[in-house]
């Protein structure tokens, strides 16, 4: 995830007069602005024009913006992304560019928030959907394909990540190092590399009627090891027992029979996803200052150590 520094984090309050701001710069009439939940890098708001609901985030990182156009072009009629009506930055007689992103607002129930019922009437669709970011290579404007590997191992030196160590404690900071030496000596080298999303929790998917009918916030989406997506739920897994995670296992490999493959067969790709997921939170959570988040994220890498 392309992240600014904790500096750049905003609130509602900072960010209602630059949402009324962007919208009369797009030439939107006057809205009621309602402050949407969930974000962190960014201030969401709902707003109605023409009988069409939309929503306006307003500061975040212009790349996350960027993830979310790209996957708005994918069109695939099984990947359900919000239609990006605009976006760009304001940065008339300001220090640093606001950016800004206008897209359909998409109502619904968070798929972390559903029913154990409703998540196993939701698990074909969402194999539906993981087999078709499988099937989702990187466009040609970023080839040649991502290394994979080299994306995973250098974990803690992204550039979003400057400056964690300064804040980390030793025991946080031992643990991610015995964790990085694992993922540096199992980590693929021989993976397909395919789209996937890499967020699905925190509001990120909305569910209608026992259908998923959304999904947002591809400032995480990546190309590299589908796998990861699964890992993504399996990771958090405890955090939202009402989803029940080998479900989808057992239908995605329903799928992946189908057609021929077995990705859970290699010895090491599954733990590398794992891994890296606990590591990158490490750092996430070391920069917010969330220590009950960090306690839980390590005590949940330590298991896979």
């Amino acid at each position: 995830m392309v992240s600014p520094t904790l500096a750049t984090l905003v609130s509602v309050t900072d960010h209602i007069g630059l949402a009324h701001e962007v919208l009369h710069t797009l030439g939107y009439s006057r809205a009621d602005l309602t402050p949407l939940t969930g974000g962190v890098w960014s201030a969401a708001f709902r707003f109605t024009v023409d009988r069409r609901t939309l929503v306006i985030r307003v500061g975040g990182p212009a790349e996350d913006y960027a993830a979310d156009a790209f996957a708005a072009t994918l069109a695939h009629p099984l990947i359900p992304v919000p239609a990006m009506l605009a976006r760009g930055s304001l940065d008339q007689d300001r220090p640093a560019a606001t950016t800004y992103a206008v897209s359909e607002f998409i109502p619904g129930t968070p798929l972390e928030q559903v029913s154990p019922t409703a998540w196993a009437a939701l698990v074909p669709q969402l194999a539906d959907i993981y087999e078709a970011l499988r099937a989702t290579p990187p466009p040609p404007e970023i080839r040649p394909v991502p290394d994979w590997s080299d994306h995973l191992i250098r974990v803690g030196t992204y550039p979003w990540q400057h400056g964690w160590r300064d804040r980390a404690d030793p025991t946080a900071c031992a643990l991610f190092d015995r964790g990085l030496a694992v993922l540096q000596d199992i980590t693929p080298t021989d993976v397909p590399i395919s789209l996937f999303h890499a967020d699905w929790i925190n509001r990120n998917v909305h569910v209608t009627n026992d259908r998923i009918t959304g999904i947002f916030d591809w400032g995480c989406s990546r190309h590299g090891d589908h796998l990861y997506d699964l890992a993504w739920l399996e990771f958090w897994a405890p955090w939202h027992p009402n989803l029940d995670v080998p479900l989808l296992v057992t239908e995605l490999e329903n799928r992946w029979d189908a057609v021929g493959i077995a990705p859970l067969d290699h010895p090491h790709r599954r733990k590398a996803c794992l891994l890296h997921i606990g590591l990158d939170h490490i750092v996430y959570n070391t920069l917010h200052g969330t220590e009950e988040a960090l306690v839980s994220t390590t005590d949940r890498l330590a298991r896979y150590l």
